[in-house]
């Protein structure tokens, strides 16, 4: 019983942690947690950069578009470029599944990009013009209702300096309040007159929602279980405990006292607990680590604590089994069998 209804519930909040484990993933790497302010020349590059780290800030990092150029696999088709402040990766690597950057001088392409010129991170290729460009990394930039201005197109790393045209974050977790840092980069200069209108942050890609919502409910979800578990465990152990009570009378009536009586049935609970314990291990890994979510560990050890719950509710209403069975009602447990 203590596996069917405690151990069950208990791989399913590792399920479920599994499950918004990945949807927060996936809500990353879709663009949702990524906010942007576009305000030509009018964004300082050294404000955006500063954003990280403040609130929820995980990232940020300045774009502005610069000149077309032209490859010479490819001599006939211009392909977009932007430059970019030093850490513009890590944003590019929270929104990409299996970026590859690597810690040298050189730009940075697109997966499709990469697939038409043949290159890999690390080599060089050859413009029209005939300057060589170093692949220092390769990001992905799927059409997955995200804004598409990086989506076959080289990005630049250039010094922090001058005034760009974009200031992007990345905020995690998702924080639409957050979003509003962004108009701290910006600089008005003395064209902007009292009636212009300012810029306002958008997020990158609005297809998933505002807000990652899946966050607190596994909060709620995870207090809910652990509150029931705890409830069923006490109720399973109180009855394991409580129909024995004519055999436990028993032997209270045969002079066993109530202290040895009790570390008795707390061995035998031992005994559930330990198997029960061993058995669920592998199931509660195997939910939590189920599509190689991130954070298995997290989710597991939620799914443990929803045990642990339950396996201290067990405990205590074995505890108070014990105490309720009663020496002098003996004969009304033998009568009522």
């Amino acid at each position: 019983m203590l596996l069917v209804i405690v151990g069950l519930g208990s791989v399913f909040v590792s399920s479920y942690g599994s499950g918004v484990a990945r949807a927060g993933t996936h809500f990353r790497e879709s663009g949702a947690s990524t906010y942007v302010i576009r305000a030509n020349e009018m964004v300082d590059s050294q404000r955006c950069v500063n954003l990280k780290g403040v609130g929820s800030v995980q990232a940020a990092g300045a774009l502005r578009e610069g000149k077309d150029i032209y490859f010479a696999a490819m001599p006939s088709r211009a392909v977009s470029t932007f430059e970019a402040t030093p850490d513009f990766w890590r944003l590019l690597s929270a929104n990409t599944t299996g970026a590859v950057f690597l810690n040298q001088p050189g730009v940075w392409i697109t997966d499709t990009l990469a697939q038409t010129l043949g290159v890999r991170p690390g080599e060089e290729v050859v413009l029209l013009d005939g300057q060589k460009l170093s692949i220092a990394g390769i990001f992905a930039y799927p059409d997955d209702g995200r804004n598409r201005d990086l989506g076959y197109a080289v990005v630049m790393p250039v010094a922090v300096v001058k005034d760009f045209s974009q200031c992007l974050i990345e905020t995690w977790p998702a924080s639409p309040e957050d979003a509003s840092l962004l108009l701290s980069s910006l600089k008005i200069n003395q064209s902007t007159g009292a009636g212009d209108e300012i810029p306002t942050p958008q997020q990158l890609n609005t297809s998933l929602g505002r807000a990652f919502n899946a966050a607190n409910s596994w909060d709620t979800l995870l207090r809910l279980a652990v509150g029931l578990s705890a409830i069923a465990g006490f109720v399973i152990g109180f009855v394991w405990i409580f129909s024995r009570r004519l055999v436990l009378s028993s032997n209270l009536h045969c002079g066993i006292d109530r202290l040895t009586l009790l570390l008795i049935s707390l061995a035998e609970t031992s005994i559930v607990l330990f198997f029960s314990l061993i058995t669920w291990l592998p199931f509660g890994w195997f939910a939590a680590a189920f599509g190689a979510a991130p954070d298995a560990l997290v989710s597991f050890g939620a799914g443990l604590r929803t045990f642990l719950a339950g396996s201290g509710g067990f405990v205590f209403g074995v505890v108070l089994g014990i105490n309720r069975v009663k020496e002098s009602h003996l004969f009304r447990y033998f009568k009522n069998r």
